[in-house]
């Protein structure tokens, strides 16, 4: 997660790729959730989970300031919140 994390950061150039924000709190967004990977690919164990690789593909995340991240559709399980 370390990894997959800072090499989006550093491909973004540690920036929020919604409102161009440097320097504030920033953090790293799955574009697809967690949720949906690990239900899409059957992922039951941790080695299962650390071997899959859309989970840690750097095209499933993106930089996100905290104001930005809060808008998104998945954030904090937000998307399971509102299907209720």
């Amino acid at each position: 997660y370390k990894k997959w994390r800072s090499d989006i950061f550093e491909r973004d150039n540690w920036t929020c790729q919604t409102c161009g924000k440097r320097g504030c709190y920033i953090t790293v967004h799955h574009i697809k959730s967690l949720r949906n990977i690990l239900k899409d690919n059957n992922i039951t164990k941790k080695e299962e989970l650390l071997n899959c690789k859309g989970l840690w593909n750097i095209d499933n995340g993106v930089t996100l300031c905290e104001e930005c991240h809060k808008l998104t559709d998945n954030y904090k399980g937000k998307a399971i919140k509102n299907k209720k």
